[in-house]
């Protein structure tokens, strides 16, 4: 049985040889391996039987020898391989590494290889023990990376020619079958790039040291014009170069960038841009509270404040006031805080709480010469003159008015200045000495037409035409009206706006132009309403009559 088992072998390894297109296919290495553990069976059984002295049967018979183990190793490093011997060999052919010829050939072929690179393959296939079974698979798994690695030569991207020459070298070495004298050129290849990246990467470092340094430069060159502007109260153009300022700062400085944004927007601000400065001031508030900077973040949200409040939005501004205000005293600073009272106070005086509005001001005017806040103190005296000139105390209001006068004069804050004498005329207006309050309003439109305060600047022709009507130069006082108004609908100063159009339609009701007079009456009560002034039923009583008039007239 076992003799015949041995032929039934011999003879499907005979078929196998003569068709090598199916010996060395998936399936017919498969078989090989299977034939190769079949004899191995047999070779072992019969080697058993011999060491135990198997008798020779009685009939005579003997066991043909075994046929020489077929292995599914390529193990002969391509010299002449001895498929078989004896009587049933199958003759003897010379292989590539175990491989018939034409086989070979045929993968060559096949695969689209050099004869060098797939002698190649197999080696790395026999050094990694691959299973015959799954030599063919393996093998063209290789070819096909072998030929994304070549086409990744086609394009070269390095422009250094030494680099280009050690890749083409190797690229020739893979197509070859060379991989270690391939590894070797990348290596070489690579060493020179990573020694040109450190180079390139000192180079940029200092680079971008000499680019930081020059562009803090530019921006303090930035900075330094802005100043010289705003000297010459060029608050417009300051604004502009605290904006360069922040924008060619390098990354990293982001303290900086949000003070000059913040100085940029106080600039527009002053000249009543307020929609440009409240983006400015809500950019820089941002950057501050990312920083976790409080004392900064505290005075921006008292800045922005300020914007709703000339806007006429006080609900809003006292808002921000009452988040800035507790932040101020927790950082222990004493100047902001006695600003951000004084803020808090010209809320409530325009709401004509006085109470409220007395009380801020002293405690601002406490810590203003506490800290030695000159700049502050006449603000604050100022303001507290027109708490006693709205009760009607006005030599109280003179006394407070001519101190804030004599401090900003002293110290040239001509915004402080203006206000200053433009309440000062309000007072000798009240007491009907038209030319002496003529001669303070117009001191302080100068001032104001010289720093560029559009919304000072629209408070004080206002006023101006109110001395040309008491005067009944009444061409005089609709021309100054005009202007006022203009001016307050141009920066959005909703407050100044409603008193303007109140004087110009009071002005046209005692003209007897009622026509006239109802739209800016409307006007007004429509903004009064929205910016809750106290004067509102007055002045909705007012507005009512004129168009009763109107409907009896019609």
């Amino acid at each position: 049985m076992e003799v015949a088992f041995i032929d039934l072998i011999i003879k499907k390894l005979q078929w196998l040889l003569d068709n090598p297109e199916v010996t060395w296919s998936g399936s017919g290495i498969y078989a090989l391996s299977l034939i190769g553990s079949a004899v191995l069976v047999v070779v072992s059984c019969v080697f058993r039987r011999k060491k135990k002295s198997v008798p020779i049967p009685e009939d005579g018979s003997c066991q043909q020898p075994p046929a020489q183990e077929v292995t599914n190793q390529f193990n002969n490093n391509g010299a002449d391989q001895n498929i078989a011997q004896g009587p049933n060999a199958i003759g003897k052919q010379v292989n590539v590494d175990g491989i018939p010829p034409e086989t070979f050939a045929k993968y060559v072929e096949e695969l689209g290889v050099t004869k060098s690179a797939l002698t190649s393959f197999f080696k790395i296939l026999k050094q990694e023990q691959v299973p015959s079974w799954e030599l063919d698979s393996k093998l063209r798994e290789i070819a096909e990376r072998y030929r994304e690695l070549l086409q990744r030569f086609q394009t070269i991207s390095s422009d250094d020619p030494e680099v280009r020459r050690l890749k083409v070298q190797a690229k020739d070495a893979i197509e070859d079958g060379r991989f270690a004298e391939a590894e070797g050129l990348l290596a070489q290849a690579r060493e020179r790039d990573r020694q040109a990246v450190a180079r390139m990467k000192e180079s940029i470092a200092e680079q971008q040291a000499a680019l930081e340094k020059r562009q803090l430069s530019e921006a303090e060159s930035c900075a330094e014009q802005a100043q010289l502007q705003e000297m010459q109260y060029r608050y417009a153009k300051a604004a502009e170069y605290w904006q360069e300022a922040a924008e060619v700062l390098p990354e990293g400085h982001k303290w900086e960038r949000a003070d000059y944004l913040n100085e940029a927007g106080y600039h527009l601000m002053f000249i009543a841009s307020y929609a440009k400065a409240l983006c400015l001031f809500e950019q820089s508030l941002s950057i501050f509270r990312k920083i976790g900077d409080r004392k900064m973040e505290a005075m921006l949200l008292n800045n922005i404040s300020q914007i709703y409040k000339a806007q006429g939005d006080y609900g809003k501004a006292l808002d921000y006031l009452k988040q800035s205000l507790p932040i101020r005293q927790e950082v222990v600073d004493k100047w902001g805080e006695s600003t951000t009272l004084n803020n808090i106070a010209m809320i409530y005086l325009t709401k004509d709480d006085h109470l409220n509005a007395l009380k801020y001001f002293k405690q601002s005017l406490v810590l203003c010469r506490e800290v030695h806040d000159t700049e502050g103190e006449s603000i604050t005296l100022n303001n507290i003159g027109q708490i006693h000139h709205k009760e009607g105390d006005c030599a109280v209001a003179l006394k407070y008015y001519n101190k804030a006068l004599s401090i900003a004069q002293e110290i040239k804050d001509k915004a402080t200045e203006s206000d200053t004498l433009n309440n000062i005329g309000s007072i000798y207006y009240g007491q009907k000495n038209y030319d002496a309050a003529l001669e303070n309003y117009e001191q302080s439109l100068a001032i104001t037409q010289q720093i560029g305060d559009r919304q000072g600047e629209g408070v004080t022709l206002n006023n101006i035409a109110s001395i040309y009507e008491a005067k009944e130069d009444y061409t005089a006082a609709l021309k100054q009206y005009e202007k006022a108004l203009a001016i307050a609908q141009e920066i959005g100063d909703k407050n100044n706006e409603a008193v303007t159009s109140m004087n110009i339609g009071w002005f046209y009701t005692k003209q007897g132009e009622l026509i006239r007079a109802e739209p800016y009456l409307s006007r007004a009560v429509e903004l009064a309403e929205q910016l809750e002034r106290p004067d509102l039923e007055d002045w909705r009583k007012l507005l009512e009559a004129v168009r009763t008039k109107l409907q009896k007239q019609q």
